[in-house]
């Protein structure tokens, strides 16, 4: 399949014809993905396996000790600290801003960006800044995400959430108190409370930061039990190429931006994480970061793994979900175990979910073939002892209870949609009001 010249007014429908197992054999090439960013690189193979000069991280490490030691002392005391200093060069910050913009003018999740050098770029100047500013035993685990926020369109940030919920809180911790699990978020154009920035309430004023929030304590009126605990809620400006990094237990979220405001300029962001592997394991088990980029296969096979696992944020046609999964399952021997199950068990959460956007252009065939690949993934999880399924398909058991994290959504689009709050799904209702309980891990 060609990509022809009207890609530059791609639709939701066009979308749904792209991104399709019909037609793989089009956006499984690097060619297209090339000419839907031209701007923008995608290495050969070849060029991509060539280790990366390591002389920048061993620099940075040695002039910014006493700034490093700040920012993890903050992130012990505070669960988060400001990175004033740029990421990387303003060029690459604002290339990055402009291709993600492109993406989801043709309809594509801003985590497209992925499949581009430099996004990797980015990664590889994120893993520095982790590596020196957290734990030494923590990793870059490929827990990568970009966000797209347009108050203009009616977009707005997730609702407040934890990023995990270990049975344990006080083991996601080290002895010196460094979490196990720490993101840094960049901004890509600045964040404000106009356009939507993260918000968080800090550690000291949280209760079930540490402690881990109990069986029927909403976390959020825990830690706002008045009118005068309003005043510990933090706004995190940042502009573009700054960046934060905050821990698995701040309660954080995105604000609504003003679609009246004189800065009609949406809020992009990109996000990364580094964690303890006892915690949670690397994603692409064969890859590690600063050893020459990926090569473009991993690059799509993590792309249709986190449109998976955040597929309530993406809002993906049917259609694409079941090209991803099977994207994946071509490719499953290169996804840490651990991530690759809970990949096909939220694959089965989204397919079972009503979707209009999948209706639009339904064949007669379409249920069927859905329910089918629903059913086959069951008994796949089923065979492989981590899921177990009611014949309604009214709730999944299992696939939860294991030793690591989970991911989160940062971010949501559609506020009409049910959200999940601090690890389970709420209603539109009790998300409005706050109401959370504490789940297993997510």
């Amino acid at each position: 399949m060609e990509l022809d010249s009207n890609i530059t007014s791609l639709d939701v429908s066009s979308l749904q014809c792209i991104l399709t197992g019909k037609s793989r054999s089009a956006w499984e090439s690097a060619d297209f993905w090339r000419k839907v960013c031209p701007d923008l690189r995608i290495s050969s193979d070849e060029d991509s396996s060539r280790p990366q000069s390591q002389k920048k991280r061993a620099a940075y490490q040695s002039t910014q000790e006493a700034q490093t030691q700040k920012r993890r002392e903050r992130l012990v005391e505070d669960g988060y600290v400001l990175v004033d200093d740029a990421i990387e060069d303003q060029e690459l910050v604002t290339m990055l801003a402009a291709a993600i913009t492109t993406l989801h003018e043709k309809n594509f999740p801003a985590t497209f960006i992925l499949l581009y050098d430099e996004a990797w770029r980015m990664a590889q100047a994120a893993s520095d800044i982790l590596a020196a500013s957290t734990h030494q035993a923590n990793e870059f685990n490929f827990d990568m995400l970009a966000w797209y926020i347009d108050p203009a369109e009616d977009m707005a940030g997730f609702s407040p959430h934890r990023d995990r919920q270990p049975d344990e809180s006080k083991s996601s911790f080290h002895d010196n108190g460094m979490a196990k699990y720490v993101t840094m978020w960049v901004a890509l154009t600045d964040a404000t409370p106009e356009n939507s920035c993260l918000y968080v309430i800090p550690k000291q004023f949280d209760p079930g930061y540490t402690e881990g929030d109990g069986d029927g304590d909403d976390p959020l009126a825990r830690a706002l039990p008045d009118m005068l605990a309003y005043q510990n809620i933090r706004a995190l400006p940042r502009s573009a190429g700054q960046s934060l990094l905050f821990t698995h237990r701040i309660l954080h979220w995105g604000s609504r931006g003003n679609p009246n405001s004189h800065i009609m300029r949406p809020r992009i962001a990109i996000s990364f994480v580094s964690s303890d592997p006892s915690f949670e394991k690397s994603y692409l088990a064969s890859l590690t970061v600063g050893n020459g980029l990926p090569p473009f296969k991993l690059r799509l096979l993590l792309v249709c793994s986190q449109l998976l696992i955040y597929y309530q944020r993406f809002d993906l046609p049917k259609e694409c979900i079941k090209a991803c999964h099977d994207y994946v399952k071509d490719h499953e021997d290169l996804l840490e175990e651990t991530y690759r199950k809970k990949v096909y068990v939220e694959f089965i959460k989204a397919m079972k979910e009503e979707n209009p956007l999948s209706k639009r252009k339904a064949g007669a065939n379409s249920d069927e073939e859905d329910d089918d690949a629903v059913l086959e993934a069951m008994l796949d999880a089923e065979a492989e002892g981590y899921g177990e399924f009611k014949d309604d398909y009214d709730e999944i058991v299992g696939g939860h209870d294991n030793a690591q994290g989970q991911p989160e959504e940062d971010d949501l689009e559609d506020n009409d949609e049910p959200c999940i709050l601090f690890g389970k799904r709420a209603s539109n209702e009790s998300s409005k009001e706050g109401l959370a309980k504490k789940s297993k891990k997510h």
